[in-house]
């Protein structure tokens, strides 16, 4: 599942993907990306803009699901003029994950904690039902 969030103050607004798995692949999908984002730190590549190069920066994870992880995906802008931010979070409950991210240009991107916690929150509900 798919969806997309508008923020009042940000033009590029934000996404949470959800995923189910059969088994122990949800846990073995984020092992592999905690392995990657954790080894990582700089990628290159091409856009609508041009070339550039992004940095990737860890944050602590929320203390939601059975696993969490957050980092920022930062690219500087092709005139100089300040980085795109990327904020993503990742939460693993039981064999569904879910990911979350927020895009900002000019200052930092934060997707709110709040909705990570309530969909979360759901999808532990659903688990119990």
């Amino acid at each position: 599942m798919f969806q997309i969030y508008n923020w009042r103050e940000n033009i590029f607004g934000g996404d949470s993907t959800l995923a189910s798995y059969e088994g122990t692949k949800a846990r073995k999908a984020f092992g592999q990306l905690q392995a990657s984002v954790s080894d990582c730190r700089s990628f290159s590549g091409v856009s609508v803009a041009g070339k550039y190069k992004a940095r990737i920066t860890m944050d602590k994870g929320p203390d939601v699901g059975d696993e969490a992880l957050s980092f920022h995906v930062v690219i500087p802008l092709p005139d100089g003029e300040g980085v795109r931010d990327e904020h993503h979070v990742f939460v693993r409950t039981d064999n569904v994950t879910a990911s979350f991210t927020d895009t900002n240009v000019g200052r930092p991107a934060r997707f709110p904690l709040g909705l990570v916690n309530k969909q979360v929150e759901r999808l532990n509900s659903a688990r119990r039902s």
